[in-house]
């Protein structure tokens, strides 16, 4: 159970206090079990209001406790203020997100490295850190303190892994990468692979060894089955807040800025530059070797030649149709070279046709 008043202090603590909120008419003094929808939640749960459309779910809401910006309470109870238990803050969602995990999280194992483990006798495992059955950790990597690092999940000779970050099961981290603190990487994830660079050479393609590595900065999350490919020179790099869906790939040399957030099945070919606070859909496939600026957005399934400048959105894609209906409209998008020449012809000649001046 969770005293309301007990969880107001510690997301204002979480959020750096960015996040304070007010209760009113004794939401302070309650205690809930969980969260709950507006519509099913009951007097031992919490809800919140985070689009003003449900205001009338709200209002008949059975929750304990419903959390509200102070525009949704002016709308819905008027000048005489609300008549029940609420929580007034400017981001009703994101108080939902830090409230669920105050309540969902699960205190760490007891510290240390269990039987069946692989730890190289040079790596250097803190007091704190939890390593578990089947893990490896090799030669020279650091484990910093209360790090979880799930069964079969491998840590590469030299990388170091900062504090309170979760290594989930068979994620593979390669050598000589750096990790930050409150770092999470989900299952099969894969940190460090070589990026794709080889020298065409008399018909052959030569190797390229890839010596830099990969960085994440603090407080980035790397979804499953995601891939961060190793720098050429230098390391690729996720700044500092970032979030990675699952199965996303990201080529050589690639650079996101902080707090971007990508969708899943996102490529990101090598050397693109990401800027800090973008959005990008999922299925957008990004070319090489260009810049995305800060604070747009891509929309979903876009394939991305380079960026305009001064769009804040960019997308495109080749909508659903049924397949005759598609097949006559590629014939169509196959003639435009054609098309557009005949079109030129057709406008030379009635320019020759008009009458001078």
């Amino acid at each position: 159970m969770f005293r309301i008043d007990a969880l107001i202090r510690e997301i204002e603590e979480l959020s750096a206090g960015k996040l304070p909120s007010t209760p009113v008419c004794g939401a302070e003094n309650l205690t809930v079990r969980t969260f709950a929808p507006l519509d099913h939640a009951a007097a031992d749960t919490v809800a919140f209001l985070a689009q003003s459309k449900y205001r009338e779910e709200a209002r008949l809401s059975k929750a304990g406790v419903v959390v509200m910006s102070q525009a949704d309470v002016d709308a819905i109870y008027g000048e005489a203020g609300p008549d029940r238990p609420v929580v007034i803050t400017k981001n009703p969602y994101a108080w939902f997100a830090y409230a669920t995990q105050i309540m969902t999280r699960r205190p760490l194992p007891e510290a240390g490295i269990r039987p069946g483990a692989h730890v190289d006798p040079t790596a250097r495992v803190a007091a704190t850190a939890v390593v578990e059955t089947g893990a490896t950790v090799a030669e020279g990597a650091v484990i910093g303190e209360a790090v979880h690092i799930y069964p079969g999940a491998y840590v590469g000779a030299g990388t170091v892994v900062g504090d309170n970050s979760i290594i989930y099961a068979n994620a593979v981290i390669y050598h000589g990468c750096h990790i930050g603190r409150r770092c999470i990487l989900h299952s099969g994830c894969g940190i460090g692979a070589d990026g794709f660079g080889f020298a065409p050479f008399d018909g052959e393609w030569v190797k390229i060894p890839q010596i830099g590595g990969v960085t994440l900065e603090d407080d980035v999350e790397i979804g499953a089955n995601t891939t961060i490919d190793r720098g050429a020179l230098e390391d690729t790099l996720v700044r500092r807040g970032s979030k990675l869906d699952n199965q996303i790939q990201l080529g050589h040399n690639c650079r996101v800025g902080e707090c971007t957030v990508m969708a899943a099945c996102t490529g990101g070919a090598g050397s693109t530059h990401i800027g800090s606070h973008c959005v990008i859909g999922g299925a957008a496939n990004i070319n090489g070797h260009i810049e995305i600026p800060d604070g747009v957005s891509l929309g979903p399934a876009t394939s991305l030649m380079s960026w305009h400048k001064g769009e804040k959105v960019m997308s495109g894609f080749f909508p659903a149709m049924g397949h005759r209906e598609f097949e006559r409209a590629a014939v169509i998008v196959m003639n435009l070279p054609k098309m557009r020449k005949q079109l030129k012809e057709l406008e030379a000649r009635l320019a020759a046709l008009q009458p001078n001046g």
